[in-house]
């Protein structure tokens, strides 16, 4: 019990936690509702795929024309978060996972390119060159969904999943803060130690602020 509420403490930090917004396995709401479980499970995806496939080159941002088509994946999650939030249709937990998927997948071809090592301007290669680097993690990712929403693994280990890879994607931008540490093992331990205090800062004042709207 202990590990379930430290995942489901983080988990408060960046959710609601609304239980019928989240998905259920083995009878319990997963720490992060149904569309941050699809964001995740798009970060961790991309970020996987990127760092194997990418970590030795030196590599740059999407073109323009690939941001553009990039961009259009965010569209869905934006018209159903607003239809549901000013209550103009219903959402369901199936399409807030799909356009959760589809958001969050996109974020890391903008920010791992800028952890890349520039040698020469031009000798850097855009992160998305086939069709493969899209093809891939959004693939990876649709698994992983259907893993999630069919409950096809224990809880704990979908939850542990997740927050891993919120406090994983805080501590990447952490990484930003410290480009002066050329030591890669102290610079990830301090990004690790901020993204860890600052979701459990914001952990508590989501708490605090839920006391205070109960009394």
């Amino acid at each position: 019990m202990m590990l379930h509420d430290i995942l489901h403490f983080l988990g408060q930090a960046l959710c609601h936690q609304l239980e019928e917004r989240s998905l259920q396995v083995s009878g319990r709401s997963l720490a992060v509702c149904a569309r941050d479980t699809g964001i995740y499970i798009g970060i961790f995806s991309t970020l996987i795929y990127l760092h194997v496939s990418k970590r030795k080159q030196s590599i740059t941002i999407p073109s323009i024309k690939t941001s553009f088509t990039l961009l259009l994946f965010l569209v869905p999650l934006i018209i159903d978060g607003l239809g549901s939030y000013t209550h103009l249709f219903e959402s369901t937990n199936p399409r807030r996972l799909v356009t959760g998927i589809f958001f969050g997948f996109v974020l890391p071809y903008f920010i791992y390119p800028l952890l890349s090592k520039k040698h020469h301007e031009h000798d850097s290669i855009a992160v998305i060159r086939k069709g493969q680097d899209l093809f891939i993690p959004l693939m990876v990712s649709v698994i992983w969904g259907g893993l999630f929403y069919l409950g096809l693994l224990p809880h704990m280990v979908l939850d542990s999943f997740i927050i891993l890879s919120v406090i994983g994607w805080f501590s990447l931008l952490a990484s930003f803060f410290f480009p002066f540490i050329r030591k890669p093992s102290l610079k990830y331990s301090l990004s690790i130690m901020v993204s860890l205090t600052f979701l459990s800062l914001l952990s508590f004042a989501h708490f605090w602020v839920s006391s205070l709207a109960m009394n």
